[in-house]
Formats: C-alpha cells, sequence, structure tokens
C-alpha cells in the first residue's frame, strides 16, 4: 500500500515559518532576560495589575529599560497589557510556568543556555573556515555551568536522586557507605547532593575546568560536608592510584562533551571496582540522524551540540567531537569496546536523558 504523502510546503509557508522562527528566537532572549534579572518574580510578588513604575521599583530595575522589555512580552501575548490603565499582568499559572522550578521543567534555567552558548557565535563561524581553530575552550561559555547546575536538579526529587529509584541494592549500599567517583562534574551539583543524601558514603567529584574545581570545594567545606572532595583531572588520564577504588562511577551529562569519551570509558573500567557500578546520563538520542527526524527535541540538541558540545571536545588535540546527539547506538558501542557492559537503560522521565547501567567485565 502507498504510504499518504506529506502535505506540500510552498514557498510562502516557508518563508512564513522561517518568520515565525526568528520571531521566537528573539522573543526567547527576552524571555531570559525577564528570567535573569527578576522581573518575572518581581511580577509574582506583586500579584495584580501593575505600571511599569511599580514593576521596575518591585525589581530594582531601570524603567525606561523595564518599559521596553513589557512592550516585548507584551506584544507577544505573554503579559497582558491594559492599553487604558497602562498595567501590565500575568496570570499565577503563566509565573508558575517560567519560575515554577522543576515541576514546570526548570524553563528559567533551560533557557539561559540560549545566551550562553551565543558567546560563542563569533568563535564558532571562525570555527567553520577551512583554516579556522579546531574548536572552542570552556573558558568562552563563562555561564554555562551555571545553567547546567539548574539543569541538573532535574535528576533529583527532595534531594534524592530519581536515576536511583529502581537500584534498591545500590542505595542500600549508599546508605551503608560506599566510595563513589563523579567524573566530569562541572560545578559539582550532584555529587554534592548524594553527599548530603548518603552521609556515610565518601564522594569524590572531577573535571578538568581548575576554576569550577576550587569553586565547588569551597561550596562544600562552607557546607560542612567532610565527606565529599573534589579533584581537577582529565577523564580520559585519571591517577594510576585510583585503580579499583570506587564502588559507583558516575558520569552524568558530561561523557560527550569529552574530547575522547572512548579512553575515558577505559579510565572508568581502570578506577571501577570488579563488583562496582558504571551509571553513565547522557542525552536521550539515537546515533543516526534519520532516526532523530521525528523527536520534537532534536533540533534544540543539534544546536546546543554544534555551539557547545561538539567544539569544546574539538578543541583539545585529538578530539573526536562526538557532540550532544552522538547516540545510544555509539555509546553502547564505545561501553562494550572499554570492557564494560550496559546491562540496562531506561529514559529519565522529565528530562531529554537515558540513563545507562553498566558494569566491569571481569
Amino acid at each position: 500500500m502507498a504510504s499518504k504523502e506529506e502535505p506540500t510546503e510552498t514557498d510562502e509557508d516557508f518563508k512564513a515559518r522561517i518568520g515565525n522562527m526568528m520571531t521566537s528566537g528573539f522573543l526567547s532572549i527576552g524571555v531570559a532576560l525577564g528570567s535573569a534579572s527578576g522581573l518575572f518574580h518581581a511580577m509574582s510578588r506583586l500579584g495584580k495589575p501593575a505600571s511599569c513604575s511599580e514593576i521596575a521599583r518591585e525589581a530594582n530595575k531601570k524603567e525606561r529599560y523595564v518599559r521596553e522589555w513589557l512592550a516585548s512580552m507584551a506584544t507577544a501575548k505573554i503579559v497582558d497589557y491594559d492599553p487604558d490603565k497602562e498595567t501590565y499582568f500575568m496570570s499565577p499559572t503563566r509565573l508558575q510556568t517560567l519560575i515554577g522550578g522543576k515541576e514546570h521543567g526548570n524553563i528559567d534555567r533551560v533557557i539561559q543556555m540560549i545566551p550562553s552558548i551565543c558567546l560563542a557565535y563569533d568563535e564558532i563561524l571562525h570555527c567553520m573556515e577551512p583554516d579556522g581553530p579546531a574548536g572552542v575552550p570552556y573558558s568562552v561559555y563563562k555561564a554555562f555551568h551555571g545553567v547546567i547546575d539548574g539543569i541538573s536538579s532535574l535528576r533529583f526529587e527532595g534531594g534524592f536522586p530519581v536515576f536511583l529509584s529502581n537500584m534498591e541494592d545500590l542505595k542500600t549500599k549508599l546508605d551503608s557507605g560506599i566510595t563513589v567517583c563523579d567524573i566530569g562534574c562541572g560545578v559539582g551539583r550532584d555529587v554534592f547532593d548524594l553527599a548530603k543524601a548518603f552521609p556515610k558514603s565518601t564522594f569524590h567529584g572531577v573535571d578538568i575546568a581548575e576554576r569550577i574545581i576550587q569553586e565547588a570545594q569551597i561550596k562544600a567545606d562552607e557546607s560542612d560536608l567532610s565527606n565529599l572532595t573534589y579533584h581537577c583531572y582529565d577523564a580520559a588520564r585519571l591517577p594510576e592510584d585510583w585503580s579499583d577504588k570506587f564502588d559507583l562511577v558516575l558520569s552524568t551529562d558530561s561523557l560527550h562533551d569529552q574530547a575522547r569519551p572512548d579512553l575515558a570509558l577505559k579510565e572508568f573500567h581502570k578506577v571501577l571496582k570488579s563488583e562496582g557500578y558504571l551509571i553513565i546520563i547522557d542525552i536521550n538520542s539515537h546515533t543516526k540522524l534519520g532516526d532523530n527526524l521525528n523527536n520534537p527535541s532534536a533540533p534544540l540538541l543539534y544546536t546546543i551540540s554544534l555551539m557547545h558540545c561538539m567544539p569544546v571536545s574539538l578543541y583539545f588535540d585529538g578530539g573526536l567531537g562526538y557532540g550532544t546527539m552522538w547516540g545510544m547506538e555509539k555509546l553502547i558501542a564505545l561501553i562494550d569496546n572499554a570492557k564494560l557492559t550496559c546491562e540496562r537503560h531506561f529514559p529519565l522521565e522529565g528530562t531529554a536523558e537515558r540513563v545507562f547501567i553498566c558494569r566491569k567485565i571481569l
């Protein structure tokens, strides 16, 4: 039976779609600005229609800038505007969507990724030239790790990691006391929350970015988390005296950023105890583009890959640049090649991520 043909998009339809896309792109910057500046929170605190000066005063921001921002939000039908009274209002349900935190997908945090990755726009253009640099250093993305910190909170429910919800044996071991390493920990949000949740276990956070590791250690010390230590190491070259050291190794949304994820996985094998667990959390996608065409998150994720994940990998000598959307098939093949085995994998509810539970092949 012949398949039903998709409706043909006319040239005018395409132009209209691109126009709407451009408008949404500009508007996303306005929404991100409203979140970062506290304007949405100010409107929430006021809880009633208010003038521009009232909103600016509540947010402690300059009125002229607030007026222009409100105009953008009002014409986009995000903020309701009363032209007779010259007041602005947002319903509690709309405000909760934008500032409601994890319950609403941390939109206020995720949308900050847009201005963050755009800091590398000129560098990416240069990288695309035949004689341009291979990649972009992490230092260009000044606010990126903070954005990821907010997104990573989606993996926890009341301070407990949801990716452990079906692993009772591992939770029991964590309660009793084991040694854990989060490799590629970034600002250290995941391992910090784990150290608080399981005080009898010992935790180590590893990342190649020295500044954020120093900041993470200061936070841990200020919080009196004596069971947590951070280290500045390359995931592909971990200390030799760490062999067979950890009962649990974590890699949370960072393996695809590594210059050499293949070598990193072999290092995971080295430092993992014979009966230990390796838990990898990475993007829930396929390796072949054709298998991602119906994934509604794919355009966003491929663009993040282009603007951040791929170029930071390619920046390092020998970087493979697999990118955000390297896919579960590629990841599982690399797991097998590192003499590890993926026992099972499943999507992490409420996120664009997938959890891979792995063990060491003896």
